[in-house]
């Protein structure tokens, strides 16, 4: 029984490390770029191709930045434009 109780602990830490290692590491992108894509109140289709050219013109003025921080900038800039 105390084997079991231990399994459970065990893939029940497991099932939650995954969890917060794809929201917050691996995923973030994903979630940052949803993000956006709600900000624009475009369809998805045209809100990619906005974020594209958005984030075109971000990585020309601010060159060697990681993917995250441009989809921040980008977001902090359309809600301070709001």
């Amino acid at each position: 029984m105390g084997v079991l109780i231990l399994a459970v602990v065990l893939v029940s830490f497991v099932l939650y490390y995954f969890w917060r290692k794809n929201r917050w590491g691996f995923g973030r992108k994903y979630v940052l770029r949803q993000e956006a894509i709600s900000l624009l109140n475009m369809t998805p289709e045209a809100a990619d191709e906005t974020i594209e050219r958005l984030m075109k013109s971000l990585r020309e003025r601010h060159p060697n930045r990681s993917e995250e921080w441009y989809l921040e900038k980008l977001i902090y800039d359309l809600e301070r434009d709001r």
